[in-house]
């Protein structure tokens, strides 16, 4: 491999990471200024939120470099601080990094010992770090019981009304996203999260404050009631705009 497709490679996956186009041209300098271990730094705003990385890259005996992943920083507007590094292995993005941090969990498709694929939402314990400031990374395997896509459709959507809009949907909680829905019974939209741990939902309201699953079925048995009285506020209730 030439130093020229080294360099290529390397900036790929820096875009296929999330990290854009914006280091291209440092990462290009290093490498040819020999360095052996370098690391390249971004800081991204977020509301009011800030986050700073720190990308690090190694150079082979062999003179080939390597990206190993990324540490994350991420700093809220009253100045408390959750950080963790995220290797290459893990194929963690900038994104899934912020959603982490915050203390969502990401689903995966990893590799165990043997080299066998397999998949698993995993989530950080922001509440302990070991020896080396790092946060445990819990794992819910595939066979742990927590199918998404089961939990999504028990809660009352509107306006799912199609595959792709429902495979948008799981793809962005997947990624750790909360996700804005319209729900039956609530006239404001909420925001969805999987809580992979608890084998559910997580719902918010519009300020980011939780709903309780009994209120959420509160209201859809009271559109129920609602509906079959007026059969034309059933059909009214599905032309709620997205």
């Amino acid at each position: 491999m030439t130093k020229k497709e080294n360099i290529e490679e390397l900036q790929d996956r820096m875009k296929y990471s999330g990290f854009g186009e914006t280091l291209n041209q440092e990462l290009e300098k290093k490498i040819k200024a020999g360095k052996s271990n370098f690391e390249l730094t971004v800081t991204k705003e977020v509301g009011e939120k800030k986050l700073d990385y720190g990308l690090h890259f190694r150079k082979s005996d062999e003179g080939k470099y390597y990206y190993n992943g990324f540490d994350a920083k991420l700093t809220n507007p009253e100045g408390k601080e959750q950080s963790q590094r995220f290797y290459q292995n893990q194929g963690i993005s900038a994104k899934e990094a912020l959603n982490l941090l915050e203390g969502r969990a990401v689903f995966k498709s990893l590799f165990n010992k043997e080299g066998e694929r397999y998949n698993a939402w995993l989530q950080l314990d922001l509440a302990a770090k070991d020896e080396k400031g790092q946060h445990p990374v819990a794992q819910y395997h595939q066979n742990y019981g927590f199918k998404l896509e089961d939990a999504v459709k028990e809660l009352p959507l509107r306006n799912m009304n199609s595959p792709e809009q429902l495979d948008l949907l799981l793809y962005s909680l997947k990624k750790g996203n909360r996700h804005e829905v319209d729900i039956e019974g609530n006239e404001s939209r909420v925001l969805l999260e999987a809580n992979p741990k608890y084998k559910t939902m997580n719902v918010y309201d519009g300020e980011g404050k939780r709903m309780k699953n009994s209120d959420l079925k509160a209201a859809q048995e009271q559109v129920k009631a609602e509906a079959k009285q007026n059969p034309q506020t059933k059909s009214r209730s599905k032309g709620v705009k997205v």
